[in-house]
């Protein structure tokens, strides 16, 4: 049988009846049903539940409520004291989310209570695995220690990940070096393990062997090719090769009577139905006649679509396709107004967008630089000065472009005048920020590895390395990504400093 840990439809409602009225439904079942359904925060859910249980199991499954809205309780002998078939499981669950909110108590908690109850070994394994996950960021012998004392199979790369960055948050070096070599082989050899691996060889003194990986992750056009290439001097991946599609066939693609479909609803500005008309013209194509589409949505400026379409043959060389430079006049003359990098401007758009001048988000951003609706009517009070936009004007190009510029400035001006830190607000909030600065001066890819949120993380990445490719499409020589991460220190008011102390190293070496 296959169960859920949310509540079903209504239209299941008959059909639960009559398999619950033919006797099927058993304590065992109802159990294993609450067991999901606390899984995933459904208490109210696991209560109602809970209903066909006898007097005895109900006191459990309250005292599992419990738990889940405080899970210190899990310390009350008393009220454990007595076994149950599920008094693992709430115990062990309660410790992960303790975990959630903070690291450190869980392991307390969780040290605790381990050695008074017979925990499985999946269990120990889920919860010392949770917990770790959670200590990345806690300093602290106590927290490293027990990050290393956890084994770690080749299938827990959560896991993997999770303590190289505890080690990379202390610059504890030769156990990167360690837990890296740990990784299963794929991984390992990715560019962005190569790229920490080099650091680390680099920072034990293996200067030829760093050097040679540095120079196998800077072939890529990348956030870690370019940080490699910077380790070692070299130049960065910036050749542009036109996409290969010849006339002919562009022509016969365009031919194709649901392109032609997509093409007039794309005249008519019915966004929606002409991307919906777009997929469906192109989702049996083989991957010549994509790169074809690809090129034929950029000669008609549906950067969107021909962004989209190439990413699915895996052609990456063609720059002018992949970053077009779309609306670079409204982007040259706010960044201008605002004393900020036109490149970046250009980065951020393109990773919020790119390029869909109608985009609007699940949690509600709009436009371009996908704005909230809330953030646009701040900005264009404070830092504008100017009458607050209606919703549907973040659609308009030149309001929306305008507010973006702008709130990228306030977070830059809010932030030590640090682009990094800036970029990684417009993901994910200021008030983030600032509670994720370290308590201690880290390098900036170091700080940018440790974010918490993988999402932040990403475009943190994507937005950096975008920049150098957006530098090069406007005819500048592009800056060195060294140069834009500057140290992230505990205290934005030391900013100035960690950067004075970058350029004061930079010129010594």
């Amino acid at each position: 049988i296959w169960l859920h840990g949310k509540s079903r439809p209504r239209a299941c409602d008959p059909v639960f009846a009559v398999w619950t009225a033919a006797g099927h439904l058993s304590p065992d079942i109802t159990w294993q049903r609450i067991e999901k359904a606390m899984e995933v925060g459904e208490w109210r859910l696991a209560r109602y539940l809970g209903r066909t249980l006898t007097p005895a199991d109900q006191v459990w499954l309250e005292r599992w409520i419990s738990l889940y809205r405080a899970p210190v309780k899990a310390r009350g002998k008393a009220a454990f004291s007595t076994s149950h078939p599920y008094r693992e499981t709430m115990l062990s669950q309660a410790v992960r989310r303790q975990a959630r909110w903070d690291g450190l108590k869980a392991l307390e908690l969780w040290q605790d209570i381990k050695p008074r109850y017979p925990f499985n070994a999946d269990q120990i394994q889920h919860v010392e695995h949770y917990i770790v996950r959670n200590l990345v960021r806690t300093p602290g012998d106590e927290a490293y220690a027990f990050v290393r004392g956890v084994a770690v199979g080749d299938g827990d790369l959560k896991v993997h990940e999770a303590r190289i960055h505890a080690a990379l948050l202390r610059e504890d070096w030769p156990q990167v070096i360690r837990w890296i070599a740990a990784l299963p082989r794929d991984e390992r050899d990715s560019e962005r393990w190569a790229y920490w691996l080099a650091r680390g060889l680099e920072a034990n003194g293996d200067a030829v062997a760093a050097r040679a990986l540095y120079a196998q992750a800077a072939r890529e056009r990348s956030y870690y090719g370019f940080l490699a290439a910077d380790r070692i001097g070299g130049d960065y991946q910036l050749e542009h090769v036109e996409t290969p599609a010849t006339a002919e066939l562009v022509n016969q693609v365009a031919d194709l009577d649901a392109v032609k479909r997509a093409a007039e609803l794309f005249a008519l500005e019915r966004w929606v139905d002409a991307r919906r008309e777009w997929r469906w013209a192109t989702a049996d194509l083989d991957t010549q006649k994509l790169k074809a589409a690809a090129k034929l949505a950029e000669q008609r400026g549906w950067h969107d679509q021909a962004i989209f379409t190439l990413a699915k043959t895996g052609y990456w060389d063609d720059l002018e396709l992949r970053f077009p430079m779309a609306y670079a006049d409204l982007v040259e003359a706010n960044a201008n107004l605002h004393d900020i990098d036109i490149a970046w401007v250009c980065a951020v758009l393109r990773q919020e967008s790119a390029f869909m001048d109608d985009a609007r988000s699940h949690a509600g951003a709009m436009g371009l630089m996908q704005l909230m609706p809330a953030t646009a009517r701040s900005v264009a009070r404070q830092m504008l000065k100017r009458k607050p936009p209606r919703r549907k004007e973040l659609f308009e190009p030149d309001t929306n472009i305008a507010l973006g510029s702008a709130y990228l400035k306030q977070m830059k001006g809010e932030l030590g005048d640090s682009a990094v830190l800036a970029t990684a607000a417009y993901n994910a909030g200021p008030h983030r920020v600032t509670r994720w600065l370290p308590e201690r001066t880290l390098p900036a890819d170091i700080w940018i590895e440790l974010l918490p949120f993988d999402e932040t993380r990403g475009y943190l990445r994507r937005v950096l390395a975008y920049t150098v490719i957006y530098e090069k499409r406007l005819g500048r020589t592009p800056t060195r990504l060294q140069a834009r991460l500057h140290p992230v220190p505990p205290d934005l008011g030391l900013l100035g400093s960690a950067k004075a102390a970058q350029q004061t190293a930079k010129s010594a070496s």
